[in-house]
């Protein structure tokens, strides 16, 4: 009986095993492809986003003015001049536009600059500018305006390299910094909250445009505090109750919570030739930007690559105001590596049952079905998270060391079961021919009868005079000398192409099967083995036995016909055995050999095989048990000694 106690600790030993392999393949493919993984986190992020925003909404808070194709067609080519920007943003106080975001960057100054700034100063109106963070970009235009009141920047702000401003005009006005941040794969996601140059903190514009809304008040920068905090914090009384939530790198995540079409957006000539819907922009928070193509303000974003600029900064200010910026916990990862663990505990339950309830089967199958759900089940925890938490915590990294731990487990359990499945052959083996071993292991026992009659060579071996030699010899004696005779036989059968079909006492019998792809007539190989046997049977044999017992010696009958081979019983009692005419004249040919004096004896049908000019006949004789009789042949003594 299998003891459960060994059962359970060898499970977990592989357990265990298949743990530490899959840590350190982990290991290796997160170390060596960190790119892949982080792209497929941002990429099933993006699936999120797509998935959950609103495709049509009642949003009035915020709305687009674009400066659009049709615009530029009408009233001009870009550049504007800034008496027209001016009177746009006339017309949008006009209106009641409370805020006037502009996604604009005026490289050049004009001569009537001071137009616009005024309109901007008066009609509460910010306006862009750009750095640069890449390396080696020392591009410098115009003069950067409004940092903040910090006395050094940070050290966790990126550096800028170069910088795209305003005119000295605007610099008294409220200014944010539009700087994106594309990453490897082209798409937006994030923007700097901050930028530092030359020792001084730019915000970005929907932050300079949150302070415009309040006034001008104290912001401060700080760590965060507590597992699900983010890394930094930035404060103030315009940026709500927790503040805006950044990363280790002071970077905010853009919440994609509604789809680019889904604002109301407005064409800058419709608002120039006052054709607005009534009341449509009171109170409204206005982003005035381009679509055009010509204006080059094109970005690609998660809901595709041909989105406007001023729909991130729209976003953003809408995330900021609903308190929906996505906050990536500073503690993140050890969440990932916590939800890994659990999301393992199920897989090894389930390895554990299917060795308790069927071995092989439900782990190999079942278990990676398991780790892909789970890895699915880590997917929709992010969206629960992201989507009505604002917590962004990674899952990719997790989902793929529990797919992976599913594999492995499935792939150990294959190999042990592999190796159970090769253990029992070999001791099918080793009680059955090997054929019959292999058929058995490869389907469901039955109780049907499996058997077939087909043209045999039988040999028939046995040690005579052995029963005697028992009563007078110690048990252990007898059967060492009976071990060494089976493997003797065994062998010299299989160096001849035969097959043991079964033990019977001291007796062996084995077969050779007609086949078409014969090396040679069964009943020579037959012949052959037989002599090996009857040389090799000396060296074996207790030759110096007491006066009263008779030596031993190897009697061997051969026959070749027609026999039932197969497999016979209960499904959970089963025998396999050889019966029929030639079955059992082998064997009395075996007990003829004393009588005749020759220890190989053939029947008529092996002798016809064999050639009757190179035996000897004996006569015909009328076999025990068989009503036909028989002419025998002997092997000749010279060649059989």
């Amino acid at each position: 009986m299998k003891n459960p106690f060994v059962s359970a600790y060898s499970t977990l030993g592989v357990t265990w095993l298949t743990l530490l392999l899959t840590l350190a393949v982990w290991l290796a493919a997160v170390g060596s492809f960190p790119r892949v993984f982080h792209t497929l986190e941002e990429i099933s992020g993006d699936w999120l986003w797509r998935l959950a925003a609103a495709t049509t909404s009642d949003e009035r808070r915020i709305i687009l003015v674009d400066i659009d194709e049709t615009s530029l067609r009408e009233l001009g080519a870009w550049p504007w001049s800034r008496q027209r920007l001016a009177e746009l943003s006339d017309r949008l106080a006009s209106e009641g536009v409370s805020l006037q975001v502009f996604d604009l960057v005026l490289s050049a100054p004009a001569a009537d600059d001071a137009a616009f700034v005024a309109s901007l100063g008066k009609n509460k109106g910010i306006i862009a500018q750009v750095f640069a963070l890449e390396p080696n970009t020392h591009v410098a235009s115009g003069h950067p305006a409004a940092p903040l009141p910090w006395a050094a920047c940070p050290p966790s702000l990126p550096n800028a390299q170069g910088y795209l401003a305003n005119p000295a005009a605007y610099a008294g006005l409220p200014t944010g910094h539009i700087t994106p941040l594309i990453e490897t794969d082209g798409i937006v996601r994030r923007q700097p909250a901050l930028i530092c140059h030359q020792d001084r903190a730019y915000p970005a514009l929907f932050i300079a445009a949150l302070g415009q809304v309040i006034g001008p008040a104290e912001t401060t920068l700080a760590a965060g505090r507590g597992p699900m905090a983010p890394a930094w914090r930035l404060r103030g009384p315009a940026l709500g109750k927790d503040g805006i939530p950044l990363d280790a790198r002071s970077n905010i995540r853009i919440p994609w919570t509604l789809a680019p079409q889904a604002f109301i957006s407005i064409s800058a000539r419709d608002i120039l030739a006052g054709r607005v819907p009534a009341d449509l922009l009171k109170n409204a928070w206005v982003v005035v930007g381009s679509t055009a193509l010509g204006l080059s303000d094109r970005l690609a974003t998660p809901f595709g690559g041909h989105a406007a600029g001023f729909v991130v900064h729209a976003q953003l200010l809408r995330g900021a105001i609903d308190d929906r910026l996505p906050i990536e916990p500073r503690h993140g990862r050890w969440f990932a590596a916590l939800a890994a663990v659990l999301a393992m505990l199920p897989l090894v339950a389930l390895n554990r049952y299917s060795r308790m309830g069927h071995p092989g089967r439900t782990t190999v199958t079942l278990v990676p079905l398991a780790g892909l759900g789970l890895a699915g089940l880590l997917w929709g925890s992010k969206a629960l998270l992201l989507l009505h938490a604002n917590y962004w915590l990674p899952w990719v990294h997790a989902a793929a060391f529990v797919m992976l731990f599913a594999l492995g487990l499935s792939l150990a359990e294959y190999a042990r079961s592999r190796i159970d499945r090769e253990r029992l052959y070999c001791h099918l083996a080793s009680y059955l021919p090997s054929t019959v071993a292999a058929a058995l292991a490869r389907q469901n026992p039955s109780d049907a009868i499996d058997a077939a009659r087909t043209s045999v060579t039988a040999l028939h071996a046995d040690i005579r005079n052995f029963s005697a030699y028992c009563e007078a010899s110690p048990p252990e004696e007898t059967t060492a000398v009976l071990h060494a005779f089976f493997s003797l036989a065994t062998r010299c059968v299989e160096r001849h192409g035969g097959a043991v079909e079964a033990f019977q006492g001291d007796a062996v019998l084995a077969i050779w099967p007609q086949t078409a792809d014969a090396p040679a007539e069964p009943a020579v190989s037959a012949l052959a083995a037989a002599r090996a046997i009857l040389q090799e049977s000396h060296a074996i044999l207790p030759q110096n036995l007491t006066a009263t017992l008779a030596p031993l010696a190897v009697g061997i009958g051969i026959e070749t016909g027609l026999a039932t081979v197969g497999s016979f019983g209960l499904a959970r009692r089963r025998t396999h055995l050889a019966m029929g005419r030639t079955i059992t004249a082998a064997a009395r040919l075996q007990e003829m050999t004393a009588e005749l004096a020759h220890p190989i004896l053939l029947g008529e049908g092996a002798a016809a095989q064999i050639g009757t000019h190179r035996l000897e006949s004996q006569g015909v004789f009328l076999l025990e048990g068989l009503k036909i009789p028989c002419h025998i042949y002997a092997c000749p003594l010279r060649d059989c000694a």
